[in-house]
This record gives C-alpha cells, sequence and structure tokens, in this order.
C-alpha cells in the first residue's frame, strides 16, 4: 500500500483497536483543540481558534459519551484557568487524575505556562516548575511511567525573535515539578511542527508535520523500553499481513490542503494500509481531535483464523484549510484485519 500522501500537519493520530452515527454539537466552531479521555465514560474539549484567527471564548467542555450530551465548564472551573491557546497539548494522567495543559500561541506569543487541571475537582493550578524549557506550540506531548513528554513544536528564535521548529525531547517530572532532557541515542527526527504522535506500549511513534515550508511524511519511533532511550526511523516496506501493532492516521493538512484518507501503520511489518472508514473520509479535516473509546478483537475461524479488530473513534472540530472550520461531533467504529 502507498504511504499517505503528505504530513499529517494537525492531523489525528492513534492506537487502531460501517456503521457510524452523529452526535449533538454544542461547543463552538474550532481548529487546533485538544480533547482528552478522563474515564471510560468522559472527554474533555480544551481551547482552539474559529474564524479570522479568534479563540474560542467557550474554551473548557465536558461531553458525556452514554449520553452523547455536551457540558461547558468554563464557569464550573477555578484556580488559575489557562488563556484560551491554539497549538496546545493537554494530556491526561490516569495515577493523578488530571489533564496536563502545555504551551500554545495565543495572539502570536508562545507560552511555556503548565497548568493542570484536577477531573475530580474541576480545579485548575498554575505550576512554578524548574528546569528550563522553551515556549512552544504545535507540539506533542504524551505521558509514559508518571511522566510528560514532549517533543517538537514551533519555538522562538534566539537570534532573530522569529519562529523556528524544534526536534528536542523534554520531560516533565511531576513529583519534582522539574523539566529536563534525556539522553536520547540514534539519529533525531527533523525539526517540525504540527505532527502526530502517540504512545504504542514503549514507543513514543512520531508522524509528519511541516518543517517551516515542507510538508513531512515520515515515521519516527522513540523506544523508551531500552536502558538506553533510542530514536529509530521507519523506511516503508513492501505490503506484509497487519499485526496487532498498528496505529491510524485519519485527515491532516498537505501542500493542497486539508486531507480526507484514513491509514494504518503496522510496527512489526512496516506497512502501510488504507482503511474504508465512510465517516472519516466525509469531508477533509485537519486540527480535528480523535481519541479512541474503545477497542475490540474478533478471530473468524472460517477465514482461517484471521483477526480482525474493531475500533470505536470519536472526532471533533478541524477545518478543510479554507476558511470552513466544523463543530461536527462523530463516532464510528472502523474495522482493520489483522494477522491470520
Amino acid at each position: 500500500m502507498p504511504v499517505p500522501r503528505s504530513a499529517l500537519c494537525n492531523g489525528s493520530f492513534l492506537h487502531i483497536t460501517p456503521k457510524s452515527w452523529l452526535v449533538s454539537a454544542c461547543p463552538s466552531k474550532r481548529w487546533s483543540h485538544t480533547m482528552c479521555l478522563i474515564d471510560p465514560d468522559t472527554a474533555i474539549l480544551i481551547g482552539g481558534e474559529t474564524t479570522d484567527q479568534n479563540y474560542c471564548k467557550d474554551s473548557l467542555w465536558k461531553l458525556e459519551l452514554d449520553s452523547d450530551f455536551w457540558f461547558p465548564m468554563n464557569s464550573s472551573a477555578s484556580g488559575p484557568v489557562p488563556p484560551c491557546a491554539r497549538g496546545h497539548s493537554a494530556t491526561y494522567d490516569p495515577d493523578s487524575k488530571a489533564v496536563f495543559v502545555y504551551g500554545g500561541l495565543r495572539e502570536g506569543q508562545r507560552y511555556s505556562e503548565l497548568h493542570i487541571l484536577n477531573t475530580l475537582t474541576w480545579k485548575w493550578k498554575l505550576v512554578t516548575a524548574r528546569g528550563n524549557v522553551p515556549a512552544l506550540a504545535y507540539h506533542s506531548a504524551g505521558f509514559y511511567k508518571k511522566e510528560l513528554f514532549v517533543f517538537g513544536g514551533v519555538q522562538s528564535s534566539h537570534s532573530n525573535g522569529d519562529k523556528s521548529c524544534s526536534n528536542a525531547l523534554y520531560i516533565f517530572n511531576p513529583e519534582f515539578e522539574l523539566w529536563y532532557q534525556p539522553i536520547v541515542e540514534g539519529d533525531r527526527p527533523l525539526p517540525r511542527f504540527g505532527h502526530s504522535a502517540t504512545l504504542l506500549s514503549q514507543r513514543l511513534i512520531i508522524f509528519g508535520g511541516r518543517q517551516t515550508a515542507a510538508y513531512l511524511n515520515d515515521l519516527h519511533v522513540l523506544d523508551l523500553g531500552k536502558i538506553k532511550v533510542q530514536w529509530l526511523y521507519y523506511v516503508i516496506c513492501a505490503t506484509l499481513p497487519v499485526s496487532d501493532n498498528r496505529i491510524l492516521i485519519s485527515g491532516g493538512c498537505s501542500a493542497i490542503g486539508a486531507l480526507q484518507d484514513v491509514h494504518s501503520f503496522n510496527i512489526d511489518t512496516c506497512t502501510w494500509t488504507s482503511v474504508v472508514s465512510s465517516s472519516l473520509t466525509s469531508k477533509p479535516r485537519a486540527g480535528h481531535s480523535m481519541i479512541n473509546l474503545s477497542i475490540q478483537t474478533e478471530t473468524n475461524k472460517q477465514e482461517c483464523g484471521c483477526v480482525k479488530t474493531h475500533s470505536t473513534l470519536l472526532v471533533f472540530g478541524g477545518s478543510n484549510c479554507a476558511g470552513i472550520f466544523y463543530n461536527d461531533t462523530v463516532k464510528c467504529t472502523v474495522e482493520i484485519p489483522g494477522d491470520e
């Protein structure tokens, strides 16, 4: 199968775990927001940008997945609320039951602040952290072993104040409220922003993004399970049987505009596979959010024991990169054939 046509700038990237349906939407139209699952029945939406580069005033929402009902949470949260931004990251930590909101861009300024939202009390905390971390936007972030891993993004240039891309890896330790940079072996990916990232077991997977004007479609894996953390670069290979070690890529932005295709990538076989989903390919979509709600696998004994994976996904918002913004919420179940 071919590689996706170009970079997944501001697209969505997650584990894969045709019936589909739409859910009523209440938040305003937006892109470059974040959305994360805080328990099996609840997702929260944070920030984003709407038309004419305006920032969403309704920046915080809660979605009850059983009833498909949105709740505005701006007035319910207390503490030092982060300014509504775009290109920030919001990562849920199941151990502390908190969402870590880092960085982002507002009125041309990149933020290095880290806010933590306690999802039990809906109280914000502004962290006064030690260490030195640059102000980033359109980076990626994920939790691994109780630490927040941040990669890439747009940062200010030290020489003239213009923006530049980063390929640095930063780690935030919540226990000591400390930022630090680990020693990483292997060739680092090119500096980039607007890329996609996900954790697959002990591997942090980076795909696509932009390097200033150039769109990228390379894939890199940071192996966190080894004693020495190491970057690995994946060259696209021929089509081979699909296993369970895959990620799903949907939409995004390229040099020709927003995309509406869906692909899966198998880490073990280094294989791209096109995925059929009328809901995910109904319109070009970039800058959206997509989260995995559930995964089910089944073995078809009549087809030589072929294992099929069904993943229920939740997609919200985005843009067609031509001035049209969305606030639709789509649930769909995607079927991915597995190993035989």
